[in-house]
């Protein structure tokens, strides 16, 4: 029999706010902190953080990554991937601190921009919109951005330095004429030339992380990522990942990363696993029935290590926003979420037109935790 509205009292609900605040207009401040509410909830890998630093490149990423599906990814996907490396038990997370001439680096190299890690261009004066578009198409962008997270001890020192080097799979171009028109084509970059690149790439980021004093002899993993194509549902994934300890000036080897996630409901995603796709549409189903006068929609990321299913995060789209309703659906759903994912750990985030309402989260074998926004 299904538990529906019983209240557990392991469900812990934490209510951010003062019930009688009355409705405000959202602006770019709610729009922060709601999005500092949904970084916080993703911390599902245990690591403390220095919320007083934030990354000297606060923002770039919006402006080099084409979705957001990809901007969470490099992040998190970073983030698990550090734990082999840099122990949440022994250190603390903090924002990148040290990459601060990366617009720069993110360019392609030229007269002007030795810094530059993208192809060179040899572009003439002569040389019409047409040639130059060919020429930008045999030398795509590679690189788009370089995500940079710190890991320090309990006193703030620097004791490692993950890297995630974010790498187009398409390179979307732009060519202005002589009448200032712009002309849009694309370039499908072959992932082994990617791959090869990034690590091209690495090399010479290594270098120049090792010249900072600061991190002459910091422990460096350098992680290379295949964005996805603009506007895809599904985050792409770390491909490549290599390590540095204190002694290394170079790197040595490259050991592969094998994580992908499956979008459901999809083809791809009922595919790869019709048991995981079933229980999320039933999810959906059953949680419509009884709250039949909301749109709830159920999005499922299920994140495999080769063939284990590793992670599952749900979005649940809705229109609900009154507190009592979110309380209510969140005293709902945290026992079923047990019942149908019993042994994977699920991150489940209630957006809303106004943004991120709600967060639950259930590890393997325990109980729910639960946060209304």
């Amino acid at each position: 029999m299904k538990k529906w509205m019983i209240v557990s009292l392991s469900l812990l609900i934490l209510i951010a706010g003062c019930s009688n605040k009355p409705q405000e207009v959202i602006d770019e401040e709610t729009l922060e902190i709601q999005n500092s509410a949904a970084s916080d909830a993703r911390e599902y890998l245990n690591y403390k953080v220095n919320k007083e630093k934030k990354s000297v490149n606060r923002g770039l990423i919006t402006m080099t990554i084409n979705n957001r599906s990809d901007m969470d990814e490099i992040e998190t996907g970073l983030m698990s991937l550090s734990t082999e490396h840099f122990s949440p038990e022994k250190y603390v997370y903090q924002e990148g601190q040290y990459l601060k001439n990366l617009n720069s680096w993110l360019g392609r190299k030229s007269k002007t921009n030795k810094a530059g890690l993208n192809p060179e261009l040899k572009i003439t004066d002569d040389m019409t919109w047409e040639q130059q578009m060919e020429m930008e198409k045999k030398n795509p962008m590679y690189l788009a951005y370089i995500h940079e997270q710190n890991y320090v001890d309990s006193e703030g020192k620097i004791k490692g330095i993950s890297l995630g080097l974010a790498m187009n799979s398409i390179d979307y171009i732009r060519v202005e004429d002589d009448k200032k028109l712009m002309h849009f084509d694309e370039a499908n970059i072959n992932e082994k030339m990617m791959e090869e690149y990034g690590k091209k790439v690495a090399g010479t980021v290594a270098s120049r992380v090792r010249a900072n004093k600061e991190l002459k002899n910091v422990p460096i993993m350098i992680s290379i990522f295949k964005l996805q194509p603009l506007n895809s549902v599904v985050p792409g994934n770390y491909i490549a990942t290599t390590y540095l300890d204190e002694n290394d000036r170079k790197i040595k080897k490259w050991d592969d990363v094998s994580d992908k996630y499956y979008y459901f409901p999809s083809d791809e995603g009922e595919e790869k696993d019709r048991d995981l796709y079933n229980r999320i549409r039933d999810l959906e189903d059953y949680v419509s029935k009884y709250f039949s006068h909301q749109d709830i929609e159920f999005v499922g990321k299920g994140l495999y290590q080769k063939e284990t299913l590793n992670k599952l995060v749900i979005d649940v789209h809705t229109g609900m926003v009154k507190e009592t309703e979110l309380i209510g659906f969140a005293q709902a759903i945290g026992p079923e979420i047990v019942d149908y994912f019993p042994h994977t750990p699920v991150y489940l985030y209630v957006k809303t037109p106004k943004g991120l309402k709600a967060t639950i989260v259930k590890e393997v074998d325990q109980e729910p935790f639960v946060q209304i926004h």
